[in-house]
């Protein structure tokens, strides 16, 4: 076997209370208790800051305690940025600081199984030719109730061919080789909102291999705070998914359906944006890839099927 790697949890946060309380005592009670935890504090205004100096004054005394009893606490460096320099740029930094082997992520407002670090990380010791793992995740409410699940496929040909239905990694579900990020070039600047998504793509183009764990090692918060939920982002979220779906089509191995599914995805996204005439030129292409495939496309149907589910259910809370 492989040396076992070394593990960073990056946490990135922007005015995250109350969320991040849990999300860092999540990452802190893992059953794995070797490895480094950094958080990058993006400027909060509110009670972050205090929050996380707080933090840093109780972790030292306990790992001054477990270290005079010989045992083994996570390392933790936070850093504070005096104003909020965005979300991508803030990930490159917090990504460039990295010196283990694998880079975990953790969202401020999520939660994670105990077992989370340690499944993943013996996960990449048995699989070297990995270098993106995901995981299937829990939709959590504010109060952190479970109110969902998403099951993923395992492996690499299911996991790239269901990508342009929708993201297949979920940021706080993922834990990647360091190096193969890096390769990658990191959180791509130009993607203010679908940064990760942006990297996992550019990942897969350059012929590196994903797998995801089928069990529900993440929880995925669902609030009215987030950056998918914020209508003044409609324009940059259409405009990211248009550029992605484009992107997707260079991912080696990618099968007709696929291929028709990020068509048609770029052509929605173009709708939205108000191109009617490049959308309905990618609507086209989406076509040609397999005319006979269209009417059947499974990958078209679930999405068309999800989308379903959702407007019964926004239904459902105006009556």
């Amino acid at each position: 076997m492989p040396h076992a790697p070394s593990v960073t949890v990056l946490m990135t946060a922007y005015n995250a209370m109350p969320y991040i309380r849990e999300a860092v005592e999540n990452i802190l009670d893992q059953s794995l208790r070797e490895f480094s935890f950094l958080i990058l504090n993006n400027g909060s205004t509110d009670g972050t800051r205090a929050f996380l100096e707080d933090l840093a004054r109780r972790h030292a005394e306990k790992a001054a305690l477990a270290a005079q009893e010989k045992g083994v606490y996570p390392k933790l460096k936070i850093i504070h940025l005096e104003e909020n320099i965005g979300r991508t740029p803030v990930l490159n930094k917090g990504l460039a600081l990295v010196e283990t082997d694998l880079t975990a992520i953790m969202d401020a407002d999520d939660l994670a199984a105990p077992e989370r670090l340690a499944r993943q990380a013996a996960f990449f010791q048995a699989h070297p030719e990995v270098d993106l793992l995901g995981s299937d995740v829990r939709y959590v409410d504010r109060g952190g109730a479970v109110i969902g699940q998403e099951h993923f496929p395992s492996e690499h040909t299911r996991l790239c061919e269901r990508l342009p239905l929708y993201n297949q990694f979920a940021h706080s579900a993922c834990m990647f080789r360091t190096a193969g990020a890096r390769a990658a070039g990191g959180y791509c600047e130009g993607f203010p909102y679908a940064q990760d998504l942006a990297l996992w793509v550019e990942m897969l183009k350059m012929g590196k291999k994903a797998a995801s764990i089928p069990e529900a090692l993440a929880g995925i918060r669902v609030h009215p705070g987030q950056a998918s939920r914020d209508k003044a982002l409609a324009v940059i979220r259409n405009n990211d998914n248009y550029r992605l779906a484009e992107a997707m089509l260079d991912i080696p191995g990618l099968g007709p359906a696929a291929r028709q599914a990020a068509r048609l995805r770029s052509a929605g996204a173009l709708f939205s944006l108000g191109r009617r005439g490049a959308a309905l030129a990618q609507g086209w292409q989406g076509l040609l890839e397999a005319p006979l495939l269209l009417p059947c496309n499974p990958l078209l149907w679930e999405r068309l099927g999800k989308e379903f589910r959702s407007v019964v259910r926004s239904l459902k809370k105006l009556f």
